[in-house]
């Protein structure tokens, strides 16, 4: 029964509203560093790293009025994958399984 009863909550999670506003604001941490970088680079003449603009996500969001922490989870995210990017992590995660 306890195992139906753990199911049920989990369940209820994926109901709950303010966990989807939660998950958008994560997404939009993660998604506005490349907002960022095709705003900025074009216009300058500077080739700044990708892994900044997620570190400029991550101390810009510490100012948001709400979800801060996940705006900054979402930047920080960001950041990662693009240093694992550049250390052909990603690349021989992929060749795991062949």
């Amino acid at each position: 029964m306890a195992a139906t009863e753990d199911a049920m909550d989990a369940l209820d999670e994926l109901a709950d509203p303010e966990f989807w506003s939660q998950a958008g604001a994560v997404f939009a941490g993660f998604v506005g560093p490349t907002v960022a970088r095709n705003l900025i680079e074009p216009n300058t003449n500077y080739d700044i790293p990708d892994e900044a603009y997620g570190a400029l996500v991550v101390a810009g969001a510490q100012y948001s009025p709400a979800y801060s922490r996940e705006l900054m989870l979402g930047g920080g995210l960001y950041s990662v994958d693009k240093f694992a990017e550049r250390m052909n992590l990603k690349q021989h995660i992929t060749e795991v399984g062949n």
